[in-house]
């Protein structure tokens, strides 16, 4: 079940740059640009309005932040995440999820036993990876792919556990 009153959090503001009171954005959206489009709120609720000015060789954003004006400024909100509303994010195709729509999801088997939950998603840059805990408490990583994970529902989605050859 997807709340769309969520809040997600989709980039941070790590540092100042320069002396005009620039900051560098972390942004955690497909494109990075588009964190520029959302309405974005800090963890207080208090709304970031972010004017873009360029890229960096990171491939991390320069933006004016709000009325902010110097560099000490932009200092004192290094480390504040940035979140928009669930609702605010753009539809997907029929294929394509957000991870926080995962997290938590019942996990069951091809007979639809339930058998764990998603406890995560990760990626360190090869593809997405889904930590499942079983029932038992076990945690482990799968790769998110369609022969692993047939089937995403609302309620739940099917897990096939890979075939390790011996």
């Amino acid at each position: 079940m997807i709340v769309e009153n969520k809040l997600i959090l989709v980039g941070v503001i790590t540092a100042a740059k320069g002396i005009k009171g620039e900051a560098v954005i972390k942004s955690f959206t497909e494109k990075k640009a588009d964190l520029i489009n959302l309405k974005l709120v800090d963890n207080q609720g208090t709304q970031i309005k972010l004017k873009f000015v360029r890229n960096n060789n990171k491939e991390e954003l320069i933006c004016r932040v709000n009325n902010h004006q110097t560099r000490n400024e932009i200092e004192t909100l290094r480390g504040t995440q940035l979140f928009c509303l669930r609702v605010d994010l753009p539809k997907l195709d029929q294929d394509e999820f957000y991870a926080t729509d995962l997290k938590d999801k019942v996990v069951v088997d091809k007979k639809l036993k339930h058998i764990g939950f998603v406890r995560n998603i990760l990626n360190y840059g090869a593809g997405d990876l889904i930590e499942l805990e079983f029932n038992n408490g076990q945690k482990e990583l799968f790769a998110f792919s369609a022969k692993n994970f047939p089937e995403i529902k609302d309620e739940y989605m099917i897990f096939i556990p890979p075939i390790i050859a011996k």
